[in-house]
């Protein structure tokens, strides 16, 4: 088997993850981990946050199901070569979801996410934001499509 890899410009820190319009079921809470090393990464900076080459990055994210609505919870960790584990972060996240009639389509999942977070400026120039994030999402026989907006 012959896997090709391309180089990625993009980079994210703590959560590399594509979101679904479907939420978490009422009642049901689930706990993720994300993981990610970023391994070739800036080595210096110029806004007196840490480089991010050789980094380790988790994510703890506890999610909670209440009717059509999720509330999450992210903790975000850090570890770079050498030194302990810190804490860099805490978002809270809150998503609606719905399941759409379209004419010619069926039915396709919709969703909004809002994240509000803060992140100690060690780790990011804007310590506090808030992402507003629409989704949405359709399954074709064996095949998942789902799209959202870019940071």
């Amino acid at each position: 088997m012959f896997l090709y890899g391309m180089r990625a410009l993009a980079q994210g820190n703590y959560e590399i993850q594509v979101y679904g319009a479907d939420t978490v079921a009422p009642k049901t809470t689930m706990v993720e981990l994300h993981s990610n090393y970023t391994a070739v990464g800036h080595r210096y900076t110029d806004d007196r946050t840490f480089p991010t080459n050789h980094q380790e990055h988790e994510s703890i994210e506890i999610t909670q199901g209440i009717n059509f609505l999720v509330r999450g919870w992210f903790l975000h960790l850090h570890k770079h070569s050498g030194w302990p584990w810190n804490p860099v972060g805490l978002e809270i996240t809150s998503v609606h979801g719905y399941v759409c009639q379209i004419r010619g389509i069926g039915p396709v999942g919709v969703s909004l996410s809002t994240e509000i977070g803060y992140q100690r400026p060690q780790y990011s120039p804007d310590t506090w934001t808030w992402e507003i994030r629409p989704i949405v999402d359709k399954s074709v026989g064996r095949w998942y499509f789902a799209g959202e907006s870019c940071r």
